[in-house]
């Protein structure tokens, strides 16, 4: 099947095989490797889980349209392969940027980036400023794209404000009882309920543009060069839609800067480290400065803030309502992963200030 598929679009050479690649989380993904004279040309077929992404067709244009624009960027920057710095889809041969098999599954097919490696953890402070480095980077290529020209295909993604509705309203009910048993965790709710619209009243007010934005700002989708250990591109951008550069930001600090990670065996040991903020801020911001206004930069810390009480009140939500969401490996696992967020925020609480005074340095 895969070579059928493959066939679809316009790859030259002739094809030697494909083979499952990656984790494969959400999409299939293959490693699809072809002959060209005598040379070897790898690209990366996908699959999309229309399951997740309900509207492929919304998806694949929204990819479209970045790539093409991070492409266009590139050339005018004097970059000669752009395809090696940043994911490129390659055409299928009836001119559109994916084909649907039979089934209707939606597939499509990316140049693949030779020199990258990832990484599902930050490894020191040199990583982590290539890491956000890698994401100002992307927000860069994108900042003179139309927002207007994307669609909302995730609508009310980090809309904290919409969360914390429904995590009121799964305690009101208390379908599976379990309410009785966190009371520590609707006391953090309680505490840190002011931090929910802070992000979303200044987007409506106008006080934050809406920009093009990436949304899943992990570690691992953002390549890291195997020999220079430098930022190459980020990926994965499915999730590519208008929102605030701050959606992004405050995502990509939380994950890095928390060493133990969202599953952390002890809650107790969680904490904020600061250095490695520091570092994927100043790699960030050597990236973004140039197109961030006055506002966005003095708002940057407390994004960090809003977004991990966003994640650590999606835990604690799913928990309560039955684990219907996140995927888990025990009865508690999401409640477990609420008290390391709201650990990791209490953190973040106690040097939001040296946060502050940091970015006003840089």
């Amino acid at each position: 099947m895969m070579e059928t598929i493959l066939a679809r679009f316009m790859i030259p050479g002739t094809f030697v095989k494909a083979e499952k690649f990656g984790p494969g989380l959400i999409n299939d993904t293959y490693l699809s490797v072809f002959a060209e004279g005598d040379s070897i040309r790898k690209y990366i077929l996908q699959r999309i889980n229309t399951s997740v992404f309900r509207q492929p067709a919304q998806v694949m244009e929204n990819v479209e349209t970045v790539t093409l624009h991070m492409v266009n960027r590139l050339r005018a920057e004097g970059v000669k392969d752009p395809f090696a710095v940043t994911p490129a889809l390659v055409k299928a041969r009836d001119g559109g940027a994916s084909v649907v098999d039979p089934s209707g599954g939606y597939w499509r097919v990316f140049h693949f980036i030779e020199s990258a490696i990832v990484f599902d953890r930050i490894v020191d402070a040199d990583h982590a400023y290539e890491t956000g480095r890698g994401l100002g980077r992307f927000q860069a290529l994108v900042a003179d794209l139309p927002p207007a020209r994307l669609h909302d295909t995730l609508p009310g993604f980090h809309h904290t404000p919409k969360y914390l509705r429904e995590f009121d309203e799964v305690v009101k009910r208390d379908l599976l009882g379990r309410v009785s048993g966190v009371g520590a965790e609707l006391r953090v709710v309680g505490r840190m309920r002011p931090l929910a619209p802070l992000l979303t009243d200044l987007l409506d007010s106008g006080a934050l543009p809406l920009r093009v934005v990436h949304n899943d700002p992990k570690v691992n989708n953002i390549l890291i060069h195997s020999v220079t250990r430098e930022a190459v591109c980020m990926i994965d951008l499915d999730t590519v839609k208008p929102g605030i550069v701050h959606f992004d930001f405050g995502d990509c600090a939380r994950s890095a800067a928390n060493p133990l990670g969202e599953d952390a065996e002890d809650p107790d040991k969680v904490s904020f480290d600061l250095s490695l903020f520091e570092a994927l801020t100043k790699g960030y911001l050597r990236e973004a400065s140039g197109f961030l206004t006055d506002r966005e930069l003095a708002t940057l810390p407390v994004s960090v803030q809003v977004i991990t009480f966003e994640l650590g009140l999606r835990f604690l939500t799913d928990y309560l309502r039955g684990d219907t969401y996140f995927k888990i490996r025990y009865p508690s696992h999401n409640l477990h992963r609420a008290r390391v967020q709201f650990k990791l925020l209490d953190s973040i609480e106690s040097v939001k200030d040296r946060m502050k005074a940091f970015i006003l340095r840089c």
